[in-house]
């Protein structure tokens, strides 16, 4: 999807590294909140885009305001949102679940309040003149952005579901998938489902691709907080959780205008990146769907995450579902 670690840069949690409130990108909800509206700080560790086009509909369209909440959103790659949460400088975190349930199996106390993204956005792809079918990385080499985080999770994923484990060569690219793919340095890299295998068939170029979501339930990314500010701002986060859900069924069901009411927070695109912005907004869209209210947190889906996680050698212990997810409904 983006130039990142995870669905959002992996953060370092609060185990091991202090508190940056160093070069943050803020955009605040233009309008000055009335008295009886309450203010939401909301991070992303990210820049403004169009996969956060639910939020800047549901301020646009005033399903905050008609919750008497006002979203300020602050924006900034590497932000650690675990640590912020610990000090309270934010309300709410937009981050990889699979990062929260590794920091919950080191003790760290926070909860997931609302599901952003219901399915794992990792994407293994491939040239098709090169590689046609998953056997045929045995030998070759598939770069991955980082060592760590919900990239390199996708990527042990795909190489246990095909049996691929010790019989392909990895590689760190850095946040370099589309050239070092398109150079040949790589046969396959770690993408992100909505993102390049969208430029690479816009660009013309013949892919094949495997989607972690097609044969793993490890959960996607979600809004998280604190149990301390669980306990003071519970009715605001619920309020936030049913404008969220307001927002993001509004956006499904009315994505070219989802689009244009993104603009002022992302920047309008130039004519020639229109289609691939709409085309980003359609997939993450996909991304948002379930049986449920959108932003559901299902037990059985974080319970075999749990279990995914544990299996993969990441966490050395099982963590209770009620550690990690906080239903607000």
């Amino acid at each position: 999807m983006n130039q990142r670690k995870g669905v959002f840069p992996s953060i370092n949690t609060l185990v091991r590294s202090a508190v940056l409130w160093v070069g943050l990108f803020s955009l605040v909800y233009p309008h000055p909140a009335s008295a009886q509206e309450q203010t939401v700080r909301v991070a992303i560790g990210y820049i403004p885009h169009i996969q956060f086009a639910p939020l800047y509909v549901g301020m646009e369209k005033g399903f905050y305001k008609e919750e008497g909440l006002r979203l300020e959103i602050e924006y900034g790659f590497g932000m650690d949102i675990f640590s912020l949460l610990a000090a309270g400088k934010i309300d709410l975190g937009l981050s990889d679940s699979d990062q929260l349930i590794i920091a919950a199996s080191k003790g760290v106390d926070l909860r997931a309040v609302f599901q952003y993204y219901q399915k794992y956005p990792v994407t293994i792809l491939a040239k098709a003149e090169r590689i046609k079918t998953p056997e045929d990385f045995q030998g070759k080499t598939i770069g991955t952005p980082e060592l760590y985080g919900t990239s390199w999770i996708g990527l042990q994923l795909f190489l246990e579901r095909f049996q691929l484990k010790d019989k392909v060569k990895i590689e760190r690219i850095g946040y370099t998938q589309i050239p070092t793919l398109l150079s040949d340095r790589v046969d396959g890299a770690v993408c992100f489902f909505n993102n390049e295998p969208i430029q690479l068939k816009e660009s013309g170029t013949r892919i094949v691709q495997w989607n972690v979501k097609d044969f793993s339930p490890l959960v996607g990314a979600s809004f998280i907080t604190s149990t301390s500010i669980l306990s003071k701002k519970r009715g605001v986060l619920g309020a936030f959780v049913r404008a969220t859900e307001k927002a993001i069924r509004y956006t499904i069901q009315n994505q070219e205008e989802a689009y244009q009411i993104s603009h002022p927070y992302i920047g309008k695109p130039d004519p020639a990146k229109g289609k691939f912005f709409r085309s980003v907004l359609k997939e993450t869209c996909t991304l948002f769907e379930t049986t449920g209210p959108y932003g559901n947190m299902d037990p059985i889906v974080y319970r075999d995450s749990v279990a995914t996680l544990k299996r993969l050698g990441l966490i050395e212990r099982e963590v209770p579902v009620d550690k990690i997810i906080q239903r607000l409904y």
